[in-house]
This record gives C-alpha cells, sequence and structure tokens, in this order.
C-alpha cells in the first residue's frame, strides 16, 4: 500500500486542495504527502519520492539483569525510495538504513487488471508480506512503536519480506492476498550457497458491516514454511521497544524442518475510537538430523495473543485503510501547520505469549500505554510506557524477570 493512503471513512483532507496542487509545465503538482508527487492531468501516469525517518529514544529499567536496563538511541528506519505508475503497470524501489545496516526494502512491480468485475494485481519482485493485522502495515503507521506480539512472535523463518510472487483480489469490502516467496534479496544464500526458504501465505478480510461512522473487520491468515537445513532454530522477540534487544522472549532449539501456522483478527471502529483483537499459533517440526548429529524427533506450538483500543481525542476518524484491511495514516482536522492543536491519541495494549511447549522455549506478557500526536498528516511524536514479564527456558537471560521502557518517537513519512 503506498504511504499515506487515506482511511476508510469520509473525513475532510487536512490540507485544502488548492493549496497543496499545483500545474507545472502540464503536469499535476500534489504536495500532500509531503513531498510533491507528478501525475500527468489524466491520471494515467505518475511518480514520486517515497520515504520515511522514524528516531526513537528508551530508557529501560527494573530488570534483573543489568544489561536489560539501557538508555538507548536508535533510528528505527531511515528510509528513501521512489514509486511510479504507467496506466496499469506500477513499481516500487526502496532502501533502507537501520541497525547499522544498509538494505534493500521493497523492490517490485505490480501489474493491476480486472477479473469477473474485480480489480486484481499481479506482482512480482521482493515485497512486504501480508500476515496478521498489525503485520500488514509499515513500521510508520502501527500505533504503538512496535507492532503486537502476535505479528512479531509468528514470524516466518525467512522475515518480513521475501522474493517471489503475489496475487492479490478485491471486492468493494473484502480482499484476498497470497503469496510464494523465498527469502529476501538481502540474505547470505547466494555467498553460503544454500536454497531459500520456502513460504506460501495467505491473508483475507471483510467487512460485514460498515456505517459512516463506524464498522467491523474480520480476517484470517495463514502461512505455511519449507525451511532450508541448520544447525539451530533461534528467535527473539522484543518484549519493551527497538532500543532495547535484550529484553526479549527467546526461543532456542534445534534444527526446524517446517511450521504451519494461522492466525484471526477482530478490528472495530465507532466514531473516533477504536479497538483491535488477534490471536494465533504456530505449529513447528523440528528435523530428526542435521549432518552427523541425531535429534529426538520433536514439535511444538507457539500461540500469541494482542487485545488493544484507543480513541482520537480531537475528532479524528481511526486511521484505517478498508482497501487492504489494515492500518493507515490518519487526516488531520487541525494541524500544526494550519494554526492547529493537531491530533491527539491514547491507546491501551495487552500481548501474550506462550512458547513454553517450544525446546528451549519461552513465555512473556506485556501492557502498553501510548500517546501519539499527529503534528500533520505524515509527521508524529509518540510516547509509550510499557510493562513486560518474561520466563526464557534457555539463552543469555534464563529464568524469570520483569522490565520497564519509557519510549518516545519522532516519526515522518513522506
Amino acid at each position: 500500500m503506498p504511504s499515506g493512503s487515506a482511511p476508510v471513512m469520509g473525513v475532510a483532507s487536512s490540507i485544502p486542495s488548492s493549496s497543496r496542487t499545483t500545474t507545472v509545465g502540464g503536469l499535476v503538482l500534489d504536495w500532500g504527502k509531503g513531498l510533491p508527487e507528478l501525475t500527468t492531468p489524466d491520471g494515467e501516469y505518475s511518480f514520486r519520492f517515497r520515504g520515511r525517518i522514524l528516531a526513537d529514544y528508551g530508557a529501560a529499567f527494573g530488570s534483573r539483569f543489568s544489561a536489560q536496563n539501557v538508555s538507548r538511541t536508535t533510528l528505527r528506519a531511515a528510509r528513501l525510495g521512489v514509486e511510479g505508475r504507467a496506466k496499469q503497470l506500477s513499481w516500487v524501489f526502496e532502501g533502507d538504513y537501520s541497525n547499522n545496516q544498509i538494505s534493500v526494502v521493497s523492490a517490485y512491480a505490480t501489474w493491476s487488471d480486472k477479473m469477473a468485475g474485480h480489480l486484481v494485481e499481479y506482482t512480482l519482485g521482493n515485497k512486504f508480506n501480508e500476515r496478521t493485522f498489525d503485520g500488514s502495515g509499515g513500521s510508520d503507521q502501527t500505533v504503538f512503536l512496535d507492532r503486537d506480539i502476535v505479528a512479531n512472535a509468528l514470524l516466518p523463518v525467512k522475515g518480513w519480506y521475501g522474493l517471489g510472487g503475489a496475487f492479490k483480489i478485491f471486492g468493494k469490502s473484502w480482499h484476498v492476498a497470497a503469496q510464494i516467496s523465498g527469502d529476501d534479496i538481502n540474505s547470505a544464500n547466494i555467498t553460503n550457497n544454500v536454497r531459500d526458504d520456502m513460504t506460501y501465505e495467505l491473508r483475507t478480510h471483510w467487512i460485514p458491516w460498515r456505517t459512516k461512522t463506524s464498522l467491523i473487520h474480520l480476517g484470517a491468515w495463514g502461512f505455511y514454511e519449507d525451511v532450508k537445513p541448520a544447525a539451530t532454530f533461534s528467535q527473539s522477540t522484543r518484549l519493551l521497544a527497538r532500543t532495547d534487544d535484550a529484553f526479549a522472549a527467546r526461543i532456542n532449539s534445534g534444527p526446524i524442518a517446517n511450521s504451519l501456522a494461522g492466525g484471526l483478527e477482530l478490528f472495530g471502529i465507532w466514531k473516533s475510537a477504536w479497538a483491535l483483537g488477534e490471536y494465533g499459533a504456530r505449529h513447528m517440526e523440528f528435523r530428526n538430523t542435521y549432518g552427523a548429529q541425531t535429534f529426538p524427533y520433536r514439535a511444538g506450538t507457539v500461540q500469541a495473543a494482542s487485545l488493544q483500543a484507543g480513541i482520537f481525542l480531537t475528532g479524528e476518524t481511526p486511521n484505517y485503510f478498508a482497501h487492504t484491511g489494515q492500518w493507515a495514516m490518519p487526516r488531520v482536522l487541525d494541524p500544526v501547520s494550519d494554526g492547529g492543536i493537531g491530533a491527539w491519541e491514547i491507546a491501551a495494549r495487552g500481548d501474550w505469549l506462550d512458547a513454553w511447549d517450544i525446546p528451549g522455549g519461552t513465555k512473556a506478557w506485556s501492557a502498553t500505554v501510548g500517546v501519539n500526536w499527529y503534528i500533520v498528516n505524515y509527521m508524529r511524536i509518540m510516547l509509550n510506557y510499557t510493562h513486560a514479564h518474561v520466563d526464557n527456558k534457555a539463552g543469555a537471560y534464563p529464568g524469570a524477570t520483569g522490565g520497564n521502557i519509557i519510549g518516545v518517537r519522532s516519526g515522518i513519512t513522506f
């Protein structure tokens, strides 16, 4: 989904059309997303730069492990890219600098068409995967500093992106997305001469009820993955924020062969309030052998659930994009750039994880409250407080401990 897509229900744009669009040399210049978008008068061709800058600060305290009580700044994302469209063909290319690494993220082309009266999209390239409600949108659109634990914990081995093909079909109040992909283009498979993990994903959503001020969203998703041989399987799920990697729910186990995962979504809007509930599970099968090593046959299941809710105190419509059933950017009614107070949102979330069934597994829960101040449509300042509890069977920080963090983010998307 392009950055800055509009919410589902009709709130007037915060920037008057006459002040954000101009005509130059026969081309329409639209400044509504922070940087100019060039479009032909007939709307058939367009081009624009896109990106995001997310700068975080976090101060953690309360853990019995001193290494988990850290104060740190980090760039959650420093991304720049381009997108274009020529009639039915559109494309996106983006590079990202985060975690002290430069990587290619989105690099794909999409062909749009009609099938039985429905819009369809065929995509080839490296693309972000649809999986869970909170996990299908960008990091610049989630209500909290990080996605919920369903999205973060029930993650394929290949990660958030995958190089392959995708198909989507859209109805008036529903969509279905299917994707087959290997590892993303930043993996070391070519250098190490190993095969990709192959992942097959499906997500769908349906809006059975909608009015001008409210709606109900139902969703489901799943994936199956065939994992390349490796000596061990490990996974670390942050519980506090991106500025504290050490405080995490950790799985340290033997070589994984495959896994099957699925989950459900329930989302609702009533005027300026919203609520989201998610549940998912992932069943993992482990290998009997790896090289000359033999392992006892093992399997296990990871379960995760999240419940979150929020309200805009300034009357905005919750930032929901009905076309694909995921987060979007809100339309600020009284932006600071026009002398207003911006948009103010308060929210709370509870997360639960149970991976105790997995050898070298874990269990955890957390509670988060947050305040978001949207200065304009595409810029916000976020404040989160999280308390979390984790019990790891193995790894660098075994046993039970609790922890807290106060996190702040300045984010701009263009």
